[in-house]
């Protein structure tokens, strides 16, 4: 993969994180020989150099790195959701990961809150991975 494009239009590496998506469940590599999860694709484990990598399914849960609110449309599937929170989610399985934070009557956003995974649909069809507050 030359770009992030794979992570906007499925690929050949990149189809079992969408996959995933579409099924309702947050899919990430793993480092069958040390353990360790990744986000975005990679070929190689960044822990241990391995090459053996795997796709499971992860928790989808965890807390709120930091997050912002966006108040012009940088994406066309944030069309009539402005403003929009994006955030960087902490995985419980030792992942950073930027999404998008959708409403929940959980209370504000705040770095620290526990979220967990949902999914939204993209005008191409494409399910994506958000968070919601806990």
């Amino acid at each position: 993969m030359t770009s992030d494009e794979g992570w906007i239009h499925p690929n050949e590496e990149t189809q079992p994180f969408f996959d995933g998506a579409n099924e309702g469940v947050l899919r990430l590599q793993r480092c069958n020989k040390c353990d360790t999860w990744m986000y975005p694709f990679k070929r190689r484990c960044q822990h241990c150099g391995s090459s053996d990598l795997t796709w499971q399914d992860a928790s989808g849960t965890g807390t709120i790195y930091t997050h912002a609110k966006l108040h012009r449309q940088h994406h066309p599937r944030h069309e009539g959701k402005l403003p929009v929170v994006i955030a960087w989610i902490d995985l419980d399985e030792g992942v950073r990961m930027p999404s998008n934070l959708v409403a929940s009557d959980s209370g504000e956003p705040r770095a620290g809150k526990s979220v967990r995974v949902t999914f939204e649909t993209d005008p191409g069809g494409n399910a994506f991975p958000v968070f919601e507050l806990v």
